[in-house]
């Protein structure tokens, strides 16, 4: 075992085999004991490396753990159990066919989704004059109704590096455009006009 310049601990060719064939099966507090190492540095090597536990190893650990866990608990009197619950009295006890007292009452749950509607009513003729107008939707909301054909021929467009906004029908060649002769043919043939810039 020596140290690099930045100080870091780095492991013989003898000590790195060991570890390959001890890691996956005992545990880090015994891997840095027998290097004579801290268990952070144990973490460490053993990420650089790629070694992981192997996981019945780490399912025996947990049983092992869970097992302690009860053991003490037993002996410290185990669980107070159910007779330490609070009690509620009668008065915020459920009823047959109540709910909760903080949900929403059926009005104010219908005056919210009457709300989300008329919020999504004006997102939308927001989004379709934006589109009328020529500019670029800033919702993925699709506001025109054209066919899927011209919808996968307007992204076929633009992987070829035609500029064309979504849902218009005006598509611009740039000096980055790899044009296409028939995907123009069939883009004009479906009302979508071009302009060199």
């Amino acid at each position: 075992m020596e140290r690099n310049k930045y100080s870091k601990i780095i492991l013989s060719e003898a000590e790195q085999q060991w570890m390959r064939d001890n890691f996956c099966n005992i545990k880090n507090a015994e891997v840095a004991e027998h290097l004579g190492i801290s268990h952070r540095t144990v973490v460490r090597i053993a990420r650089d490396m790629g070694l992981v536990k192997h996981p019945d190893f780490t399912k025996a650990m947990q049983r092992n753990a869970s097992e302690h866990a009860a053991k003490r608990n037993r002996a410290n009197g185990g669980n107070a159990g159910a007779k330490n619950l609070l009690i509620y009295g009668k008065a915020y006890q459920f009823k047959k066919g109540e709910r909760q007292k903080d949900k929403m009452s059926a009005e104010a749950f219908d005056a919210m989704h009457r709300h989300i509607g008329e919020q999504r009513k004006k997102i939308f003729k927001a989004e379709k004059r934006r589109v009328i107008f020529g500019l670029e939707q800033k919702t993925k909301l699709r506001v025109v109704q054209a066919p899927k054909e011209k919808i996968c021929l307007r992204n076929g467009l633009r992987k070829k590096g035609y500029e064309i906004a979504r849902a218009s029908n005006e598509a611009f060649i740039t000096a980055a455009t790899h044009r296409s002769e028939v995907m123009e043919r069939r883009a004009i043939s479906m009302g979508i006009s071009f302009t060199s810039i």
